[in-house]
Protein backbone atom coordinates (compact mmCIF):
# COMPACT_ATOMS: atom_id res chain seq x y z
CA UNK A 1 0.00 0.00 0.00
CA UNK A 2 1.45 3.67 -0.89
CA UNK A 3 0.65 6.54 1.46
CA UNK A 4 -0.26 10.02 0.28
CA UNK A 5 -0.30 12.95 2.45
CA UNK A 6 -1.59 16.11 1.11
CA UNK A 7 -0.82 19.44 3.24
CA UNK A 8 -3.28 22.15 2.64
CA UNK A 9 -2.79 25.53 3.44
CA UNK A 10 -6.17 26.75 4.42
CA UNK A 11 -7.84 27.06 7.50
CA UNK A 12 -11.10 26.54 5.98
CA UNK A 13 -12.21 22.84 4.73
CA UNK A 14 -14.23 24.29 1.90
CA UNK A 15 -13.20 24.38 -1.96
CA UNK A 16 -9.37 23.36 -1.73
CA UNK A 17 -9.85 20.69 0.77
CA UNK A 18 -12.84 19.46 -1.53
CA UNK A 19 -11.16 19.47 -4.01
CA UNK A 20 -7.96 17.34 -2.68
CA UNK A 21 -10.41 14.81 -1.08
CA UNK A 22 -11.58 14.41 -5.00
CA UNK A 23 -8.11 13.99 -5.94
CA UNK A 24 -7.76 11.34 -3.26
CA UNK A 25 -11.26 9.48 -4.26
CA UNK A 26 -9.90 9.29 -7.89
CA UNK A 27 -6.22 7.84 -7.10
CA UNK A 28 -7.59 5.39 -4.84
CA UNK A 29 -9.56 4.28 -7.45
CA UNK A 30 -6.15 3.53 -9.49
CA UNK A 31 -5.00 1.38 -6.24
CA UNK A 32 -4.77 0.81 -3.05
CA UNK A 33 -3.91 3.22 -1.30
CA UNK A 34 -3.83 5.38 2.20
CA UNK A 35 -4.25 8.96 2.17
CA UNK A 36 -3.89 11.97 4.83
CA UNK A 37 -4.65 15.39 4.64
CA UNK A 38 -2.84 17.36 6.94
CA UNK A 39 -4.16 20.76 7.49
CA UNK A 40 -1.24 23.09 8.17
CA UNK A 41 -3.67 25.43 9.91
CA UNK A 42 -3.60 22.84 12.75
CA UNK A 43 0.31 23.02 13.44
CA UNK A 44 2.37 25.61 14.80
CA UNK A 45 4.60 26.80 12.23
CA UNK A 46 6.85 30.08 13.20
CA UNK A 47 7.82 32.31 10.64
CA UNK A 48 11.27 32.06 9.82
CA UNK A 49 13.66 34.93 10.61
CA UNK A 50 16.04 34.87 8.07
CA UNK A 51 19.12 33.83 10.06
CA UNK A 52 20.05 31.37 7.82
CA UNK A 53 20.90 29.02 10.81
CA UNK A 54 20.09 26.28 8.62
CA UNK A 55 22.43 26.51 5.93
CA UNK A 56 25.18 27.89 7.79
CA UNK A 57 25.78 25.05 9.81
CA UNK A 58 22.54 22.76 10.11
CA UNK A 59 18.66 22.99 10.27
CA UNK A 60 18.80 21.36 13.67
CA UNK A 61 19.86 24.85 15.18
CA UNK A 62 17.07 26.75 13.93
CA UNK A 63 15.89 28.87 16.86
CA UNK A 64 12.23 28.19 15.84
CA UNK A 65 10.52 25.80 17.92
CA UNK A 66 7.57 24.93 16.06
CA UNK A 67 5.77 21.37 13.89
CA UNK A 68 8.25 21.91 11.27
CA UNK A 69 9.95 18.53 12.15
CA UNK A 70 6.64 16.84 12.46
CA UNK A 71 5.58 17.77 9.47
CA UNK A 72 9.00 16.80 7.62
CA UNK A 73 8.46 13.50 9.41
CA UNK A 74 5.11 12.85 7.76
CA UNK A 75 6.64 13.77 3.95
CA UNK A 76 9.40 11.00 5.20
CA UNK A 77 6.46 8.65 5.55
CA UNK A 78 4.78 9.12 2.73
CA UNK A 79 5.37 7.72 -1.07
CA UNK A 80 3.40 10.48 -2.67
CA UNK A 81 3.16 14.20 -1.68
CA UNK A 82 0.22 17.10 -2.51
CA UNK A 83 0.75 20.59 -2.14
CA UNK A 84 -2.56 22.32 -2.39
CA UNK A 85 -3.33 25.71 -1.47
CA UNK A 86 -6.14 28.63 -2.16
CA UNK A 87 -4.91 31.40 -4.74
CA UNK A 88 -4.60 34.62 -2.53
CA UNK A 89 -3.36 37.58 -4.52
CA UNK A 90 -1.64 35.34 -7.15
CA UNK A 91 0.64 33.26 -4.27
CA UNK A 92 0.08 30.44 -2.37
CA UNK A 93 -1.69 31.34 1.24
CA UNK A 94 0.13 32.65 4.19
CA UNK A 95 0.49 29.12 6.10
CA UNK A 96 1.71 27.54 2.95
CA UNK A 97 4.62 29.77 2.31
CA UNK A 98 5.32 29.77 5.78
CA UNK A 99 6.03 26.20 5.56
CA UNK A 100 8.01 26.44 2.44
CA UNK A 101 10.19 28.82 3.68
CA UNK A 102 10.26 26.30 6.65
CA UNK A 103 11.50 23.74 4.26
CA UNK A 104 14.31 26.09 2.68
CA UNK A 105 16.97 24.33 3.89
CA UNK A 106 15.82 21.40 1.96
CA UNK A 107 16.51 23.40 -1.59
CA UNK A 108 20.21 23.50 -0.91
CA UNK A 109 20.17 19.69 0.63
CA UNK A 110 17.73 18.27 -1.76
CA UNK A 111 16.50 15.45 0.68
CA UNK A 112 13.54 14.35 -1.20
CA UNK A 113 14.99 14.30 -5.03
CA UNK A 114 14.06 11.74 -6.63
CA UNK A 115 12.37 9.59 -3.92
CA UNK A 116 9.44 8.39 -5.81
CA UNK A 117 11.32 7.27 -9.30
CA UNK A 118 12.92 4.52 -8.15
CA UNK A 119 13.47 2.29 -9.54
CA UNK A 120 13.18 3.58 -13.12
CA UNK A 121 15.37 7.05 -13.07
CA UNK A 122 14.68 8.84 -16.19
CA UNK A 123 17.93 10.28 -17.73
CA UNK A 124 18.04 14.19 -16.47
CA UNK A 125 17.51 17.40 -18.59
CA UNK A 126 20.51 19.38 -20.22
CA UNK A 127 18.85 21.95 -17.84
CA UNK A 128 18.99 20.18 -14.58
CA UNK A 129 22.23 18.30 -15.27
CA UNK A 130 24.08 21.83 -15.82
CA UNK A 131 22.10 22.96 -12.27
CA UNK A 132 22.87 19.96 -10.18
CA UNK A 133 27.06 20.19 -11.90
CA UNK A 134 27.38 23.73 -11.09
CA UNK A 135 25.78 23.87 -7.72
CA UNK A 136 28.10 20.63 -6.69
CA UNK A 137 31.25 22.06 -8.01
CA UNK A 138 30.54 25.46 -6.31
CA UNK A 139 29.72 23.79 -2.92
CA UNK A 140 32.83 21.28 -3.20
CA UNK A 141 34.99 24.71 -3.99
CA UNK A 142 33.66 27.29 -1.69
CA UNK A 143 31.58 25.29 1.30
CA UNK A 144 34.12 22.68 3.11
CA UNK A 145 32.98 21.91 6.24
CA UNK A 146 29.53 23.59 5.56
CA UNK A 147 26.02 21.72 6.27
CA UNK A 148 25.41 21.59 2.02
CA UNK A 149 29.30 20.06 1.67
CA UNK A 150 28.74 17.55 3.96
CA UNK A 151 25.62 16.51 2.90
CA UNK A 152 26.69 16.11 -0.74
CA UNK A 153 29.82 14.44 0.41
CA UNK A 154 27.67 12.01 2.79
CA UNK A 155 25.30 11.29 -0.85
CA UNK A 156 28.19 10.59 -3.04
CA UNK A 157 27.43 13.34 -5.24
CA UNK A 158 30.68 14.72 -5.78
CA UNK A 159 31.81 11.55 -7.36
CA UNK A 160 28.51 10.90 -9.14
CA UNK A 161 27.49 12.55 -12.53
CA UNK A 162 24.06 12.94 -10.92
CA UNK A 163 21.61 13.43 -7.97
CA UNK A 164 20.77 9.50 -8.70
CA UNK A 165 22.58 6.29 -10.62
CA UNK A 166 22.12 7.44 -14.05
CA UNK A 167 24.12 6.68 -17.63
CA UNK A 168 24.74 9.92 -19.41
CA UNK A 169 25.34 9.74 -23.31
CA UNK A 170 28.75 11.22 -24.60
CA UNK A 171 27.08 14.55 -24.85
CA UNK A 172 25.73 15.32 -21.25
CA UNK A 173 28.89 13.36 -19.76
CA UNK A 174 30.38 16.30 -22.31
CA UNK A 175 28.29 18.95 -20.81
CA UNK A 176 28.71 17.98 -17.78
CA UNK A 177 32.32 18.28 -17.73
CA UNK A 178 32.27 21.35 -19.12
CA UNK A 179 29.44 23.27 -16.43
CA UNK A 180 31.90 21.78 -13.47
CA UNK A 181 35.08 23.94 -15.21
CA UNK A 182 32.18 26.82 -15.76
CA UNK A 183 31.15 26.69 -12.12
CA UNK A 184 35.04 25.98 -10.91
CA UNK A 185 35.66 30.14 -12.89
CA UNK A 186 32.57 31.41 -11.45
CA UNK A 187 33.75 30.43 -8.14
CA UNK A 188 37.73 31.57 -8.21
CA UNK A 189 36.42 34.80 -9.52
CA UNK A 190 34.77 35.26 -6.09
Amino acid sequence: MKKITAFVGSARKQHTHHAVRQLFTNLQALGDLQCEIVALSDYALGTCRGCKLCFDKSEELCPLKDDRDALIAKIMASDGVVFASPNYSFQVSAIMKIFLDRLGFVFHRPRFFGRLMKPAFPVPSLMDLIMFRMSRTSIRLMLEGNPDYTYYKEKGWFESEFYYPVRLGMFKKAAGRLFDSVAAIVVRRR
